[in-house]
């Protein structure tokens, strides 16, 4: 695989039932990786998008937590149903996906 154009990092964190931040992996991120990498593939962009699991992103209590690099664009409350806009929107196009982005005031945590 050539160096990627694009590296979309996922939050699969765990704090664990009950916790009051929640986390990222109770609320689908470990289950979007995969989902993510079946999109990436079906669109044909395996060779430039390179998808990642992560631990803690920082915004947990704000949904499933995503960043795009190189761009350094950061989603929040990410749902399954947003997968398919975010691969055929911005990694495909380079084009955020506005509605989910994370605000510049969210607080690191």
């Amino acid at each position: 695989m050539p160096r990627p154009l694009r590296h979309l990092l996922i939050c699969s964190n765990n704090r664990g039932p009950g916790h009051p931040k929640g986390s990222c992996g109770e609320k689908g991120g470990e289950e979007f990786v995969g989902l993510m990498k079946d999109l990436v593939r079906e669109s044909g962009l395996k060779e430039r998008v390179l998808v990642s699991r992560t631990g803690c992103l920082k915004h947990c209590s704000l949904g499933v937590t995503a960043a795009v690099y190189p761009e350094n664009v950061w989603y929040a409350g990410v749902a399954e149903s947003d997968l398919q806009e975010i691969c055929e929107t911005h990694l495909a196009q380079g084009t955020p996906v506005h509605r989910l982005l994370l605000p510049e005031e969210a607080p690191w945590e």
